[in-house]
């Protein structure tokens, strides 16, 4: 089923279309609600209640409706359930990460040097970025293609930038909770706003600010502050949020020489930018709509899991340059895009979604192992939540929670996401445990 077709559809079932996804969206809400560390307020909650939510629901539509067959229906279904139930069963026995994370990656005391030390480097790559490609929120085409050939750098930056604004986070609410609350403190609470909102900018993507305020958050968290928020203030949020991703939309649609005034293709009677939100919202389940009608999903080609789960680790423009042809092109989302598109030749496209890419590559029952092994690596990364050691632990849990869920929507680039703050934070300690022993062996010889 092609996009046009799709949207033909969907517009044409809307009661259909919006209570099957209102109906999945709440199951993985009940579902999830008190496996997580926040709550409500987890950013699980986006991925998994929201994202996959809305997807299975225009699935289920489809099913409804005869244009998926039991059969593909059955795999979402099954593998759905498969990661839920190791999710659950390996948050009570996931203390094994817990001590690698500590003696790999966490400094002696509170670790305030190895933070202005990541701050500088963030801030360094951050202007370096804006200059070299400017702001992803103003990306002509789309924030993939503009960050073609410094993919490595902005990896980096958009780990260091979620810490960042955790640790922020925690410096102002403890100086806060102490009542020093004098010029100091309105410049702490000022720059992580500033920060919070370029490095949004510098990101461009639609959920950046929603990504550093639940890095904010779940900092919060682990160090033992009470994250509740109000039905006022969660709306506050929520429209602030809004609020970014329709800004955010509507530089896109400008730089695509879109008017401003211009109304929708498929709702005639509303503005195009409304339209495109809610076609935003249907893309979620793309590689679906795309991949499952007509069993298109047992058509599309594959390289290597070897090679699709490295790729992301080394680049994936090295090592298409080692394999001879554009690994890329080879995902589950790229080629359900290619099948129907196959000039489209611009960077992105649709996601794989951990089932999708489990069946593909693995098939039916071995692709279950792969989905179980998802939901035990994700339950033991949220519950590194349950310890507390300092601020500097705290945003790096976070760091890690943020970059680590990916995996159930590209699981090679939210592994390589998540080796990544592995990789980075070994780094930034071995570079701060050199420099004292380098101070305290000068000290010495003095």
């Amino acid at each position: 089923m092609s996009d046009v077709d799709f949207f033909n559809f969907a517009f044409t079932h809307v009661p259909l279309l919006l209570t099957c996804m209102v109906s999945a969206v709440l199951l993985l809400y009940m579902a999830m609600r008190r496996k997580v560390k926040l709550g409500y307020l987890d950013p699980l909650h986006f991925y998994w209640t929201f994202t996959f939510g809305t997807a299975y629901g225009v699935v289920l539509a489809l099913y409804v409706e005869g244009f998926v067959s039991f059969y593909y229906f059955s795999i979402l279904l099954v593998y759905g359930l498969v990661f839920y139930l190791f999710f659950v069963f390996g948050r009570g026995r996931s203390g094994w990460l817990y001590p690698v994370v500590v003696t790999l990656l966490i400094p002696r005391g509170r670790g305030r040097f190895e933070f202005w030390l990541i701050f500088l480097v963030y801030v360094a790559l951050a202007v370096f970025l804006f200059f070299k490609t400017g702001f992803g929120a103003n990306a002509e085409i789309n924030r993939f293609e503009q960050n073609r050939g410094v993919g490595a750098f902005v990896r980096v930056a958009d780990g260091f930038r979620l810490f960042v604004l955790g640790y922020l986070a925690l410096l102002c609410a403890e100086r806060w909770r102490q009542r020093r609350r004098g010029l100091i403190t309105c410049l702490c609470v000022s720059l992580y706003i500033v920060l919070l909102l370029v490095s949004s900018l510098l990101n461009g993507a639609k959920f950046a600010v929603l990504e550093g305020i639940y890095a904010s958050l779940f900092a919060l968290a682990v160090q033992g502050f009470k994250v509740r928020l109000s039905l006022t203030k969660l709306l506050a949020l929520f429209a602030m949020v809004l609020l970014f991703a329709v800004w955010v939309l509507g530089r896109n649609l400008e730089q695509s020489g879109v008017e401003e005034d211009a109304t929708g293709a498929y709702m005639e009677d509303s503005p195009i930018l409304y339209e495109r939100l809610a076609l935003r919202i249907l893309a979620n389940a793309d590689k679906y709509y795309l991949s499952l009608p007509n069993g298109v999903i047992d058509d599309l080609e594959t390289d290597s899991a070897f090679i699709q789960l490295l790729s992301p680790v080394v680049s994936v423009t090295k090592m298409s340059e080692l394999v001879g042809h554009p690994v890329n092109d080879y995902t589950v989302g790229r080629q359900s895009l290619l099948h129907w598109y196959p000039d489209y030749d611009v960077a992105g496209g649709p996601t794989s979604h951990f089932d999708l890419f489990s069946y593909k590559y693995f098939g039916y029952g071995p692709g279950l192992l792969f989905a179980a092994l998802i939901g035990l690596l994700l339950a033991a990364v949220g519950s590194l939540g349950r310890h507390q050691r300092g601020p500097f632990y705290a945003a790096l849990c976070a760091a890690l929670w943020l970059r680590s869920i990916p995996m159930l929507l590209e699981p090679a680039v939210g592994l390589a996401y998540m080796l990544d703050i592995f990789i980075l934070f070994f780094c930034v300690k071995a570079v701060g445990v050199f420099l004292r022993l380098t101070t305290l062996s000068s000290a010495q010889v003095k």
